[in-house]
């Protein structure tokens, strides 16, 4: 980040969380603001993500993952900005049979061992992981975000996009 921390400052901080993939919006910064410096820093906890963007202490922007239902106003001096809809992914044990399907239906899954929910808004990255480690084991399925899911990328656990979640 720019140690010029005046008003004049021309740089941009970006921060995100585990599984957001800002390279597209990095990208299109670049090529559009060509002098303006970029960075980009993982926030490994979402809780307090926003916390550091209002308090001033890190980030001009992040991005980050929010309920639907979550109110679209904003802290004061804070601005927010919906831009997707994440897909849901299913992971399972890489024998499951699931692997050898491209996509599948929550319909599909009727009947099988689930994990405690695991909040991908809220959760530490190592809730996460932890969880995950029980897919590997066979203990049951979990859902996150698509793109959460594949950040997770592992030999032993497949993934697979919810048609319709």
């Amino acid at each position: 980040m720019n140690e010029d921390t005046g008003p004049d400052r021309r740089s941009l901080a970006i921060g995100y969380v585990p599984g957001v993939q800002p390279d597209k919006w990095l990208t299109r910064w670049r090529e559009r603001n060509p002098d303006v410096p970029i960075s980009a820093r993982r926030s490994g906890d979402p809780r307090s993500a926003l916390a550091r963007v209002a308090g001033d202490v890190g980030f001009d922007v992040i991005f980050l993952r929010e309920p639907d239902a979550a109110p679209r106003s904003s802290p004061p001096g804070l601005l927010r900005v919906p831009l997707y809809t994440e897909t849901m992914a299913v992971l399972a044990e890489k024998d499951h049979e699931l692997a050898a399907f491209d996509m599948v239906a929550m319909a599909d899954l009727k009947g099988e061992p689930w994990l405690d929910p695991v909040d991908a808004i809220t959760a530490s990255p190592d809730e996460v992981s932890a969880a995950v480690d029980l897919v590997a084991a066979g203990v049951g399925l979990l859902v996150l975000p698509l793109p959460y899911a594949r950040s997770l990328s592992r030999r032993d656990v497949v993934v697979r996009p919810i048609d319709g979640v």
